[in-house]
């Protein structure tokens, strides 16, 4: 559901088919109603929900009460489970802006972070988003010293503009005895491309730069203390593209890198991610995302990672007009509201939901365990039927001869949110 979903449709895409009743698609399935009254919060899960090291929420950019589920299970989590880490949708130089930011509470830090989603109209560029860093701030002033948090980014780099000025902080220290001042003539190099349109120059000299750090380690281990690892990462995050990884594989690079790093190696960690990045088993075609990315490896957390994903009916959401069909699009208005993305229709139905809408009632969140023991969806496929129109390339197509369990073990239905309000109108 990114904002590229609709550039290729037809201007005027027909509703998916409907799809035959499906009375026993979520037969089984345990529910809980999540309280979303002044303050959403979470019922309390099962003992083997905590055991987990990886917590993914997946989530429709755009929607606002997703940012309210996010807040609350996280929230959970760090009093239930001690989960200190928020590995986040964002790049290691937004995720150190942002930790600047919790320390300090300067509001601009935030602005800088946000910088690049408003100019590239994301949907993540929204008040409610904006809104919750603050809450998170707040709540992190609150707790005892042991259950204070930080964010870890995982994507690949976003605004290398801010990353030249993470670089240029990260060199901060410059004296390396017996050494010459190779490194900040290389880093000053990387400072001055990462402000350039163009990028071809970037990983040859930003493996230039990692060449030298290896060489002399130890001084510049010395030199830069614990900046020396984040220099390490942000010069391999320049360099991930030239090598041929898409955004997935990015993702769970960064991931196995720091995830066995002396600080994360066997920390629990929480993020909320667009709802196709927690899917735990390949598609069709064998498309892997990032948590069956982790899943797949011999990480120590391939089998403790629990994906969460919302679903929704009666939603709205925020969407770039530029990337709406003509009918649908609020004329000179960089983004629109639009209902045509909810999992009951026009766009696209998964088979079952009209079950679960039976089972709510409107304006709810409700929480779905598909892995429980019995439950239909420990069985039974996810069968999603698209509207004509929808691109084949632009639809997740679930492998039939899995159960849905096995792509994810928790579904929130989200009923009758509001849209997110954008920063920029």
């Amino acid at each position: 559901m990114g904002s590229g979903l609709l550039l290729l449709l037809h201007p005027r895409p027909a509703a998916a088919q409907a799809v035959a009743p499906a009375a026993a698609t979520f037969a089984g399935v345990p529910q809980e109603s999540i309280a979303s009254g002044a303050e959403v919060s979470f019922p309390p899960f099962g003992a083997d929900f905590y055991a987990n090291q990886l917590f993914l929420l997946g989530e429709a950019h755009g929607v606002a009460k997703p940012q309210e589920v996010d807040f609350a299970l996280f929230k959970h989590l760090n009093q239930r489970a001690g989960v200190r880490y928020y590995v986040g949708e964002f790049d290691c130089a937004k995720a150190d802006y942002l930790n600047y930011y919790l320390r300090t509470g300067n509001d601009s830090l935030l602005q800088l972070v946000f910088r690049s989603w408003v100019r590239d109209q994301s949907q993540w560029a929204n008040q409610a988003l904006l809104n919750k860093f603050r809450k998170l701030r707040a709540l992190n002033l609150e707790l005892p010293e042991k259950h204070r948090f930080e964010f870890v980014g995982l994507d690949e780099v976003q605004d290398r503009a801010l990353a030249a000025d993470y670089l240029r902080r990260l060199l901060s220290r410059k004296h390396v005895q017996g050494r010459t001042d190779e490194l900040w003539r290389q880093g000053d190099s990387l400072q001055m491309l990462l402000r350039q349109p163009t990028t071809a120059a970037l990983p040859p000299l930003a493996r230039l730069a990692m060449a030298e750090l290896k060489q002399q380690e130890k001084a510049y281990r010395f030199a830069l203390g614990a900046s020396y690892e984040r220099l390490w990462h942000l010069l391999t995050n320049l360099t991930y593209r030239a090598d041929g990884l898409g955004r997935e594989q990015i993702i769970f690079a960064n991931f196995r890198a720091l995830s066995q790093t002396k600080k994360l190696a066997g920390q629990k960690m929480y993020g909320l991610w667009g709802l196709a990045h927690v899917l735990q088993s390949p598609l069709q075609g064998g498309q892997t995302m990032f948590a069956g990315l982790v899943r797949q490896s011999a990480l120590p957390a391939h089998d403790k990672v629990v994906s969460i994903m919302c679903a929704f009916s009666g939603c709205q959401m925020l969407y770039p007009t530029a990337g709406l069909p003509a009918p649908w699009q609020s004329k000179g208005q960089t983004y629109t509201g639009t209902d045509k993305f909810n999992h009951d229709g026009p766009l696209t139905v998964i088979r079952g939901i009209d079950e679960l809408k039976t089972r709510t009632t409107p304006g709810s969140l409700t929480l779905f365990r598909l892995d429980a023991p019995g439950a239909a969806t420990t069985r039974q496929p996810i069968q999603v039927t698209y509207a004509p129109g929808v691109p084949t390339t632009q639809q997740m197509r679930f492998d039939p001869q899995r159960p849905a369990a096995a792509y994810v073990q928790y579904l929130v239905l989200v009923r009758d949110s509001p849209m997110v309000q954008p920063l920029q109108p």
